[in-house]
């Protein structure tokens, strides 16, 4: 199966967390690697964004850890004016933010089925939200 992964994902791998739900999240992660895995610049980019502004990782932390957990099993899905153009309509259709609709765009474009993120906003739409509690029984 072909999956998105979105900035959330991204932010709890980098970020502290108790002991129970690092490893939750971490297992999430490791089973995750045995599909086909994508993402965006944009997504990489909320990524580094959030863990360095609102959990204080540092940028060289964060940095490597994009360099090293996501970017050698992870397809960069490239963002062009197709997916602008679609997702404008998913904007309307579903009311996503703009970000969410960009990344939606390109998971269409890119022929992925499921998204892993923590996000609820993507249960109103097309595509298979998956997320840790769907693997691991237990919610973040």
């Amino acid at each position: 199966m072909k999956v998105f992964i979105d900035a959330s994902l991204i932010v709890y791998l980098n970020i502290r967390l108790p002991e129970a739900m690092a490893r939750l999240v971490e297992d999430f992660y490791r089973k995750l690697l045995t599909e086909e895995l994508y993402t965006d610049v944009l997504a990489l980019d909320e990524a580094i964004y959030v863990s360095t502004r609102r959990y204080r990782v540092s940028l060289r932390d964060s940095l490597e850890l994009v360099d090293r957990a996501v970017l050698p099993y992870v397809e960069i899905l490239p963002l062009g004016a197709s997916e602008y153009v679609k997702a404008k309509r998913y904007m309307v259709e579903y009311g996503l933010k703009p970000s969410d609709a960009i990344h939606l765009a390109a998971i269409d474009n890119g022929g992925v089925q499921a998204i892993a993120t923590e996000d609820r906003d993507f249960d109103r739409t097309h595509v298979r939200r998956i997320w840790v509690n769907l693997y691991a029984g237990e919610g973040i």
